[in-house]
């Protein structure tokens, strides 16, 4: 009897972590819609690459925004709705997307003074922007609701992981769909692709559950800041708030610093590893190169190698210490000797292993710090904290390089890495 509940059990999770995944590998895979039809749109519409540039920094940039007013309304109206409504818009928007040339012309016909083309996929992008901002939040909402807590470290690598896939199937796919049609009704079909994914997750919503949406009585339980007071004439503070005094204590602060971290480690590396290498006379170009596709690979396995870590210890943050000490040591060493291309690629595959082994273990260290029902505007807070280390590391990178340091580059890597190991250092309490 109890074995078939567990049964039960899993297969019901199996199919929330299934629905979930799919969201969030369609959140990064329409981050990497544009940048492969770059080529094809520069050629249509004769933008210019600052032009095509601008449309990329207003798609981060909003979902970077977004993402904190996101995760209240999660907590508030629950993720169900909110990561549904996203999803159809974000999926809505990059079809309008393909479809602003024609929506440009057909105001040109109407006698519109200007080409409103460039200024629609702007538009369009914007509220794309707004979409994708909901599935950190609500993704990890409805996880931490759903899924059994011993199976939880695997259920956030796989989320993880399936991001990461999202990113590496966008352009060949896409590349695809432009071969076969153009590169406007490529846009459009990802954007029915969306949709439909949407409707799937509607058809499934009894099994989707929140943090928003407990039972009165587990929320009754649930430990929470203390904004009452005895005096005379004054109210419990208003939930904004309770949530901003949440967001901005302490604990989360170094929660975003330390997401902030790794997101100027992650760019840092995908921008600015093979340069660095090649400057310091590490490795040739192309084996450079292959270090970077080792690590990135390493990286997405070391996600699913970390979900079962931390499914089998309480010290997620010693794990994450444990990973960023030998991944430091690693980036520093490139600065002392010539390893080599056999060696290099070896050691990069030790770095990425590390690097996805912290994933889980951030998670799980964030979920164990977040008091129930505040899982949306935690998670869209920090997630917010890694928009913002992964916008402003490249250009940082980009001055040491101007200047001819390349060993700086590994210098600064490490020093992020310092960063986020003091982030997590410090006694943070814990709600779960």
């Amino acid at each position: 009897m109890t074995s078939t509940v567990t049964v039960g059990d899993f297969r019901q999770e199996m199919k929330v972590l299934g629905l979930i995944s799919t969201g969030h590998l369609l959140s990064h895979f329409f981050f990497l819609t544009l940048p492969p039809l770059f080529v094809f749109i520069r050629a249509d519409l004769g933008l210019s690459y600052t032009e095509l540039g601008l449309m990329m920094t207003l798609l981060y940039g909003v979902t970077a925004v977004a993402q904190i007013p996101a995760g209240f309304l999660v907590d508030r109206v629950g993720a169900r709705v909110v990561l549904t409504a996203g999803l159809f818009l974000m999926s809505a928007c990059f079809a309008l997307v393909g479809l602003s040339p024609d929506m440009g012309r057909a105001l040109a016909a109407l006698g519109l003074p200007f080409d409103a083309t460039f200024g629609l996929m702007l538009f369009w992008l914007a509220l794309a922007g707004v979409g994708n901002s909901v599935f950190h939040p609500a993704d990890y909402a409805i996880l931490n609701s759903s899924i059994n807590p011993a199976r939880m470290g695997r259920a956030f690598s796989i989320h993880t992981f399936f991001g990461h896939l999202g990113f590496a199937l966008a352009p060949a796919t896409m590349l695809f769909l432009a071969a076969l049609t153009d590169w406007k009704l490529a846009l459009v079909i990802a954007g029915l692709i969306g949709i439909a994914t949407m409707f799937a997750m509607v058809s499934q919503w009894n099994s989707l559950h929140d943090d928003a949406l407990l039972p009165n009585k587990e929320k009754s339980d649930t430990p929470t800041m203390d904004v009452e007071t005895d005096m005379p004439g004054q109210t419990k503070a208003s939930p904004t708030k309770e949530g901003l005094a949440l967001l901005f204590s302490a604990p989360m602060l170094l929660f975003f610093l330390f997401f902030a971290a790794l997101g100027m480690t992650a760019s840092g590396v995908q921008a600015f590893l093979v340069v660095a290498l090649v400057g310091l006379d590490v490795a040739p170009l192309e084996i450079a190169g292959y270090a970077l596709t080792a690590y990135l690979f390493a990286s997405a396995a070391g996600i699913l190698a970390g979900g079962v870590i931390a499914d089998r210890t309480q010290r997620h943050d010693l794990t994450a210490v444990i990973a960023f000490v030998i991944t430091g040591a690693i980036m520093l060493s490139m600065t002392l000797f010539n390893p080599g291309a056999i060696l290099l690629c070896a050691v990069m595959v030790i770095a990425g292993l590390c690097q996805g082994i912290i994933r889980p273990a951030r998670d799980m260290m964030l979920r164990a710090a977040s008091p129930k029902g505040s899982t949306g505007k935690v998670f869209g807070f920090v997630s917010a904290g890694i928009a913002a280390g992964a916008t402003g590391a490249p250009a940082l990178f980009g001055i040491i390089m101007d200047a001819n340091k390349p060993a700086w580059v590994f210098y600064l890597l490490a020093f992020f890495m310092v960063i986020a190991i003091f982030s997590i250092v410090i006694p943070k309490p814990k709600h779960r």
